[in-house]
């Protein structure tokens, strides 16, 4: 986890910047569910799109996608203030990160375990089938697309987590060095009370300076 730079960059610049990236993709998922639920479509629920859903099902699906998007954008955002108030104001976003990367090998064996806002592999084939007709050649071609595809969003993940550690890391170095600044050349001095001094003998004072 060392080091202070990436790419071309510094991680605190690079953590904001994907910071900023993931803020603005989660509100445009939150933007699409709340703009396919104002349109009250049956098929929104993804985990039960094949069988009609049950009214407490959907509405537990899209409030669990809800809630998860919102926490997700508020990690983004605490990201803004950690060059002010401290690494732990980043450390919300590489959870997020882990928890994301846990949720995206999750679906591989059960949709429902997806991201929200994200489509499976089994929806998206089912998607591109209603629009165009697919042999077993496109199936295969799609299939080997979206493995690719797949892999790179992960190692993305993997990625933006190793550089919002390195920032965690860099941030508080450096609130510790600006610590050890400010307190390093202090002295302490105890200095007699009014009590003390006044009982001070005249012998005590020191001498006074005379010229050779």
């Amino acid at each position: 986890m060392s080091g202070t730079r990436t790419l071309c960059c510094h991680v605190n610049t690079a953590t904001l910047s994907f910071a900023i990236i993931y803020l603005i993709v989660n509100v445009l998922k939150l933007v699409g569910i709340f703009l396919t639920v104002s349109w009250d479509k049956p098929e929104y629920s993804v985990y039960y799109h094949e069988s009609t859903a049950l009214k407490g099902q959907r509405v537990f699906d899209i409030s669990t996608n809800i809630l998860m998007l919102v926490m997700m954008s508020i990690s983004a955002v605490l990201v803004f203030f950690s060059q002010r108030k401290g690494p732990m104001f980043v450390l919300p976003f590489s959870l997020m990160m882990v928890a994301e990367l846990s949720l995206s090998f999750l679906s591989l064996f059960n949709g429902a375990w997806g991201l929200p806002g994200t489509s499976s592999y089994k929806e998206m084939l089912q998607a591109v089938r209603r629009v165009s007709a697919m042999n077993e050649e496109d199936i295969g071609q799609f299939t080997m697309w979206y493995s690719v595809l797949f892999m790179v969003e992960i190692l993305l993940k993997v990625y933006v987590f190793q550089v919002s550690m390195k920032c965690f890391y860099a941030l508080k170095e450096k609130r510790v060095s600006a610590i050890h600044v400010d307190t390093g050349n202090a002295v302490t001095v105890k200095l007699p009370s009014y009590d003390e001094a006044l009982k001070m003998k005249a012998e005590d004072t020191p001498p006074t300076y005379q010229e050779p």
